[in-house]
């Protein structure tokens, strides 16, 4: 949990959102293709999970450092958020001091963002919820910290053992969240989109009749681990 920032107190401009296209086909790729495509993927660590809204989020990081549990640079976020936003906190992990709450949930709702992560806590799960605006955060908590600061917005922070740069793009969904590099995301598209397809194949293998450990190549490897045949496909 820290206290401090070597950026406190910055404000810096928000980054162009990312290309949009790239982003539209992030979003058709699940978090858990994202994260077993073997490209520079940022796969955020629990506890930080699903708590409202839909699960599904896709958009380009406006992110927050906040001394933990303190919302005055949370409160000046919202002025910096656009259409397909996601709005990233680093509250330091704190889980006893709310960050955000439905006011600020509905707000950006309202301007286009597409989500909140929040690596602490938040409150008014109920409105963040009817804002239908997708939240991941540590947990819920009706009381917040303090309003004095310190703060930055714009700047590198962590979240849930991940950094996350302004521009980054966050994907979410019920399994989890992942964070791509901006200047990565075509590369991580590409190789995702590789995974979904052999993901595809094995389905195809399936329903056609062929075992699950055949159509996967698992029987492959194990025969040539334990040097024995490969067990014939029924």
């Amino acid at each position: 949990m820290s206290k401090s920032h070597p950026d406190q107190w910055t404000i810096n401009p928000s980054c162009e959102p990312a290309d949009p296209a790239l982003v539209a086909a992030l979003a058709q790729l699940a978090t858990t293709q994202i994260a077993d495509s073997g490209g520079p993927v940022g796969v955020v660590g629990p506890p930080l999970r699903h708590l409202a809204g839909p699960a599904g989020l896709c958009g380009t990081a406006v992110t927050v450092w906040t001394k933990p549990g303190d919302i005055l640079l949370v409160l000046k976020a919202v002025d910096s958020i656009r259409p397909g936003d996601v709005l990233v906190i680093d509250g330091g992990g704190r889980e006893d001091a709310a960050v955000v709450g439905d006011i600020v949930g509905e707000t950006i709702a309202g301007l286009g963002a597409v989500g909140l992560v929040v690596d602490g806590a938040v409150r008014d799960v109920d409105g963040l919820d009817a804002a239908g605006l997708p939240t991941f955060a540590r947990g819920a908590h009706p009381a917040t910290g303090s309003n004095t600061g310190p703060g930055a917005i714009n700047v590198a922070v962590q979240c849930g053992g991940v950094v996350v740069r302004p521009g980054d793009v966050v994907r979410g969904d019920a399994s989890g969240l992942v964070v791509v590099p901006r200047e990565h995301l075509a590369q991580v598209v590409e190789l995702t989109t590789a995974v979904a397809e052999r993901e595809d194949e094995w389905r195809r293998r399936i329903a056609a009749g062929e075992s699950l450990p055949a159509a996967t190549g698992i029987d492959a490897i194990l025969a040539e681990v334990r040097g024995a045949p490969e067990r014939p496909t029924p």
